[in-house]
């Protein structure tokens, strides 16, 4: 049976009247361009996201609210935490692949150690940001489906399909919607699943390098978490 990867992951992700470019090869290049040179000054982000799931075979959607949190560690390395507000307070931190996930509803700690993933996993977990345009082309095949609207700003819809057997086991294809001028980090994300499920999430507020205190992206469960560790 394959496993299924925790949702933040398949990750990592608005209705708009796609207008077809002239030249999209163009826009690709033009695209990928300006994330190389926005990945050579990535340090750290701060963002509010919404995040809705999609199941397919129910057609149901659920959303959640919260504020995230990026600092890149090494090239190739991100930390990260999503604590979520609403509908029920939760708190998701990536590290060297692992991910934690702390429901202080329940006062439980879960643990997820991804290792076995590599070092695709690394460059999953910073498309967006931090990851160079050069490496995505590496990674997956790039394309530009469209441009449109995110939130009332003019955006390129940008569309991977990762080149990897292993990955595509997990993740059907990865839509990026890139501002059409100045900084190149994604208002929103979209990732689909192979069952048709799906990931949007959609970015607000966004803060680039700003400065963060050295624990920002720990987690702090209070005495007497209980520890469990899902898939072992």
């Amino acid at each position: 049976m394959r496993t299924r990867l925790p949702d933040l992951l398949v990750c990592l992700l608005v209705a708009a009247v796609l207008v077809f470019p002239a030249n999209a090869a163009d826009n690709v290049q033009g695209v990928l361009s300006r994330m190389d040179k926005a990945a050579a000054a990535f340090k750290t982000m701060t963002a509010d996201v919404t995040y809705l799931t999609h199941t397919e075979v129910l057609n149901d959607n659920t959303t959640e609210t919260g504020a995230m949190t990026m600092r890149k560690v090494h090239p190739g390395e991100v930390q990260g935490k999503v604590e979520f507000t609403a509908p029920d307070r939760k708190t998701v931190t990536i590290e060297k692949r692992r991910v934690e996930e702390y429901l202080p509803k329940i006062n439980t700690l879960q643990i997820f150690d991804l290792n076995k993933h590599g070092a695709q996993l690394d460059q999953f977990f910073m498309i967006g940001f931090g990851t160079s345009g050069t490496e995505l082309a590496q990674n997956f095949d790039v394309t530009v489906l469209g441009s449109g609207n995110v939130n009332g700003k003019p955006a390129i819809d940008l569309q991977l399909v990762p080149k990897s057997a292993e990955w595509k086991q997990y993740v059907k294809k990865v839509e990026l919607w890139i501002p059409e001028q100045g900084d190149p980090y994604p208002l929103q994300e979209k990732t689909w699943e192979p069952s048709g499920d799906y990931h949007l999430i959609t970015y607000s507020n966004l803060k680039i390098n700003p400065r963060l205190p050295s624990d920002a992206l720990q987690l702090k469960p209070p005495p007497g978490v209980k520890v469990e560790y899902p898939g072992k």
